[in-house]
């Protein structure tokens, strides 16, 4: 019957199974312990030739124990090939960080304190079959290595762990010591017999300790998650997955037929290549169907990231924003990774993550050190050709790349998008899923009845007509989605019964989308009184140089531009978007407006419902006339700033002072009609007004700001144009700039004012609404949660903002000092650098001999010289030295004696240190065989190595450990016999004055014993000093 021990060692043991996964299962089950010896002397032996030796006995305690008690505990524990779970493990792991010293050192420590740990169980084998306590500490301390063992392949079993390793290693590395001061907690088990009570207070102190150092962990984590995220400036993918997931609450069953398709199940099962093209016409529905695509491989694999791109979207249209993206969302889920990029940030100086080539070099890094990683592309179509190109060549190249031998580091990509030439062309070996008519008819008939429900109840019409409805749309829709939503949602918002019929005849109902489009726009603009609104509200969302909030459009109708004043009580529109662009816009989650589908925006411009020059030239007057309002001047009182904060008067500052000179110069491309002209002449030149200051130094102006201003000037000169020519550059170059310049403006003064505005809108929630002088909702309403916000235009967190003070502080540091120390613990994380020569000035004199030696590959140790004994002389070559003849004494020297370390691994020669010597007078044979006191087996004992001190002064004979034995022995006895005969001249002083016969007595052999030199032992250590006289 199964114990509670026994149990638990089972779930750790088929948990270190499951994470270790088949293959390595299969290899471990097959090592023995000969194979792992045979590793180990293998490694050993390269290390010494290398002349890297690491004391790999540190080793032996835990094998020889383990060894000898295995059998044992797998009885005890009701377990059979336990051992091959430690040597297998062990083995792999010793082979794979033996290139790196510091890791492997690690290890060999890590496997010591192991040994240690269980060293006691010899004290403890009688006991283990019988003592409780026992018996749960065996329980535990495998547990405990089965961990380490599990921690340490998670590392090592990466493929390009070696790349990340100076930047990983020092954090991951701590994630050892929960186990092994578990491990030195057995110990106490084993040696102290302790009570079950104190087991568990030894046990829960364990477990606090251990949960205080992972939250420790987690939060330095986080704050490294955070810091990147921030450089990264990605998209809010969630946001997107999160719409698509609401569009299909009404209808749960749609699109999953998807999963069941033979293509897209043996793509997600690894059985086909490793890349899937989804294809299909305009509103097919690709886009639900991606984001059902990306919850199904969510369920299956922990490292999914996937995208959906936008035209127009500056943050969604490029291969860099798709790079920032995969990088933040990989490394949620891979925080082992985050020390190796907060590094390359750090190292990089950059304020905002603008490299392609960076970008490739950390998604390289991260994809082949992830695991399984899933990736789920949509909308590639809505891409430039350019961008479109860069992505499908990255694709190709990651899907390219070799897998690693168990295939358990390997990336698989799905692609959704319009079938085109570029693509097509590009991804025509790979398997395609087209998306039909008869795939989607299923989905579209479900959505059509749920919503036909809806309209029956509004309308009151009969079973039969919606069953007639539906079957109509359905015939029409013609496997366009999108198509029969839109003449659905049409059909809904008809305010009267019969407009309902009217529409619903057959002749009316659109079968291709540019029909659908242009219908639901009659009825739009059917409304004269909102007709210009919902005109302008379209013509804004086709040239918003971002996507704009509904808040910010609010505050832009507010403008008067005639009043000069911003008045939201009264122009505000009280209608809101689905009133005034009906289906053909959609709110996101995060607040922002945008069109159903690209092909709206696409038919807007195409069928001339938007002029796109005109609309840009009015955008431009909007903004330019906008900050040129008494409420910018820069000599407004504080006061008066915030009166003008609680009316909403400042809620289109962040677009307007961003973008007003790119729809300038957008809307100056064609030919303006004179009353334009001088309208934004107007505006243009109240604007230089309040805001111009004359350059403090001479900048180039480029020759499309020259082209600009002879078509300003086409209907009349302009007084002011030099100033304008410097303002418009300025505001373009502070747009386009990532440096501290970003900041500030040399020919205009708005940063300054920006700056009185949010000082004031801060302090405004930080001190009047508790005194409810302004109401925090209002602010909210009008500005926005996100108060904090970065000076620099250039920076997306200049309108997206922060929540609270502290974040905006983390965030301006990279920008004000991008250079920041990656080493942890470091204080200059946190305090950076402003220049990247005093990072470098910093890590070399703070940390660079640490980092070599932690972190440097051992070269190999340069020979040499040959120094002999009595002269001091060098010699580089060994003949010379043996040949070389010395016949002046030793010079004296310190008596510290060194020490020969000799490896006690077979087959590797035992290495000689130089040895200290000592000058010493070392007597000839004759002079000992005149020493009468001298037993005669003492007198042999020191005949022959004496007669041997030339041989063994410089080096004659092979160097082995018996030749280092017989020089220390020979040195021993030289300094003893010294000494032995500098005691005894007093005595032979006196005994000269006695007579013959004293003195015979005195040196009979029955004396020797007692008058022998008391240390007249044969030594077996390896301290020596060689003699002082030159060999013949």
């Amino acid at each position: 019957m199964a114990t509670e021990g026994s149990t638990c060692f089972q779930q750790a043991l088929n948990s270190f199974k499951t994470q270790s996964g088949p293959g390595l299962v299969a290899e471990f089950e097959m090592t023995s312990l000969t194979a792992l010896k045979s590793s180990i002397a293998k490694i050993e032996k390269r290390q010494a030739t290398e002349r890297r030796m690491q004391n790999m006995r540190r080793l032996y305690k835990f094998v020889d124990i383990m060894e000898r008690h295995g059998k044992l505990i797998e009885i005890l524990l009701n377990t059979t090939n336990l051992l091959a779970f430690v040597w297998g493990p062990m083995k792999f792991l010793l082979q794979v960080a033996s290139s790196v010293s510091e890791a492997f050192n690690e290890l060999l420590d890590t496997y010591k304190v192991i040994g240690e740990s269980i060293e006691l169980l010899e004290n403890c084998n009688g006991l283990i079959d019988g003592n409780h306590l026992v018996k749960q500490a065996v329980v535990s301390m495998f547990q405990d290595i089965f961990e380490f063992h599990q921690t340490a392949l998670a590392y090592f079993r990466k493929p390009m762990w070696k790349q990340v390793f100076q930047a990983t290693w020092s954090t991951y590395k701590a994630k050892f010591g929960p186990v092994v001061d578990s491990l030195k907690r057995h110990k106490q088990v084993f040696g102290d017999r302790l009570t079950f009570a104190q087991l568990e207070n030894i046990r829960s102190e364990g477990i606090r300790s251990s949960e205080a150092l992972k939250k420790l962990q987690k939060d330095e984590e986080m704050g490294q998650l955070r810091d990147i995220q921030c450089w990264l400036n990605s998209a809010d993918i969630a946001s997107d997955q999160d719409t698509f997931t609401s569009v299909r609450s009404r209808n749960t069953q749609a699109g999953i037929w998807i999963l069941r398709h033979q293509l897209y199940c043996a793509w997600k099962e690894r059985k086909a290549q490793p890349m899937l093209w989804v294809n299909g016409i305009p509103g097919a529905g690709k886009t639900i169907l991606a984001s059902i695509m990306v919850e199904d491989c969510l369920k299956s694999y922990e490292s999914t990231a996937w995208f959906y791109f936008r035209n127009g979207d500056a943050q969604r249209s490029s291969f860099l924003n798709l790079a920032s993206s995969l990088i933040s969302q990989l490394l949620e889920h891979n925080c082992d990774l985050l020390p190796y990029v907060f590094e390359e940030m750090c190292r990089k100086g950059k304020q905002s993550f603008s490299s392609e080539i960076l970008a490739k070099e950390l998604l390289h890094v991260i994809l082949r050190n992830s695991g399984h990683v899933c990736i789920i592309l949509d909308g590639l179509d809505e891409c430039s050709r350019m961008e479109r190109k860069k992505i499908l060549d990255w694709i190709c190249l990651v899907s390219e790349h070799p897998q690693d031998r168990d295939n358990s580091y390997s990336t698989i990509c799905l692609l959704v998008s319009q079938r085109d030439g570029i693509t097509s062309k590009a991804l025509r070996d790979i398997p395609s899923l087209e998306i039909t008519a008869k795939d989607t008819r299923d989905d579209i008939l479900a959505f059509l009845w749920s919503r036909g429900s809806e309209i029956q109840t509004k309308f009151q019409i009969s079973d039969e007509s919606t069953k007639t409805m539906v079957e109509l749309v359905m015939e029409k829709a013609g496997g366009m989605f999108l198509l029969a939503k839109l003449v659905m949602n049409n059909l809904f918002c008809q305010v009267s019964p019969g407009n309902f019929y009217k529409e619903l005849n057959m002749k009316q109902i659109p079968t291709q989308l540019d029909q659908a489009y242009d219908r639901i726009l009659s009825n739009i603009l059917e409304d004269q009184s909102s007709r210009p609104h919902s005109l302008q509200l379209l013509g804004w969302l086709v040239c918003a140089k971002r996507r704009l909030k509904w808040r910010e459009i609010q505050g832009a109708v507010s403008v008067d531009l005639e009043g000069e004043d911003v008045d939201f009580e009264s122009r505000q529109w009280i209608l809101d978007s689905r009133d005034l662009c009906d289906s053909l816009v959609e709110v996101k989650t995060d607040g922002t407006l945008e069109f159903v589908h690209a092909t709206a925006k696409q038919y807007l411009i195409r069928a001339k419902f938007v002029d796109v020059g005109q609309v840009e030239l009015d955008m431009a007057s909007l903004c330019v006339g906008y900050l040129a309002l008494p409420g910018f001047e820069i000599i407004l009182p504080d006061e008066s700033v915030t009166d003008f904060i609680s009316t909403g008067y400042y809620a289109f500052l962040d677009y307007a002072v961003c973008f007003w000179s790119f729809h300038l110069q957008e809307g100056l491309k064609g030919t303006i009609d004179r009353e334009d002209a001088m309208t934004l002449i107007g505006f243009l030149s109240k604007f230089l007004e309040s805001h111009y200051r004359r350059p403090t130094k001479d900048f180039n102006i480029p020759s499309s700001a020259h082209e600009l201003r002879r078509r300003i000037e086409e209907h009349g000169p302009w007084s002011a144009a030099d100033n304008f020519l410097h303002a418009f550059v300025s505001a373009q170059s502070q747009i386009n700039c990532y440096t501290q310049d970003a900041a500030s403006n040399v020919c205009l003064n708005i940063p300054d004012v920006i700056s009185r505005i949010r000082d004031n809108i801060e302090r405004a929630v930080s001190e009047n609404v508790g005194s409810g002088r302004i109401d925090s909702r209002v602010l909210y309403s009008f500005y926005g949660r996100n108060l904090y916000k970065c000076p620099r235009t250039s920076c997306d967190f200049f309108h997206q903002g922060f929540e609270t003070p502290q974040q905006r502080e983390s965030h301006l540091s990279k920008h004000d000092r991008p250079f920041g120390c990656s080493f942890p613990q470091c204080y200059r994380a946190t305090i950076r650098f402003g220049l990247k020569r005093q990072l470098e000035k910093h890590i070399a004199d703070t940390h660079e001999k640490h980092a070599r030696e932690m972190h440097a590959f051992p070269s190999k140790r340069i020979r040499r010289a040959l120094l002999c004994r009595f002269c001091k002389k060098e010699f580089q070559e060994t003949s010379t030295f043996r040949k070389h003849d010395c016949t002046r004494p030793a010079p004296e020297r310190s008596e510290n004696l060194d020490t020969t370390d000799m490896s006690s691994t077979p087959g590797v020669k035992a290495t000689r240190r130089k040895p200290h010597v000592t000058n010493l007078e070392w007597l000839s044979p004759d002079e000992v065989e005149n020493m009468s006191r001298l037993r005669e087996q003492d007198k042999v004992r020191y005949k022959q190595p004496v007669h041997n001190r030339g041989t063994i002064l410089n080096g004659y004979g092979p160097v082995s450990p018996e030749y280092w034995i017989e020089l220390s022995n020979a040195i021993t006895k030289a300094r003893e016999l010294q000494e032995y005969q500098q005691n005894q001249r007093p005595i032979k002083q006196q005994e000269q004055s006695h007579d013959t016969q004293a003195v015979q007595q005195a040196t009979a052999p029955d004396n020797v014993q007692s008058t022998s030199p008391p240390n007249l032992k044969q030594s077996s250590g390896y301290h020596f000093s060689p003699p002082a006289e030159p060999h013949n």
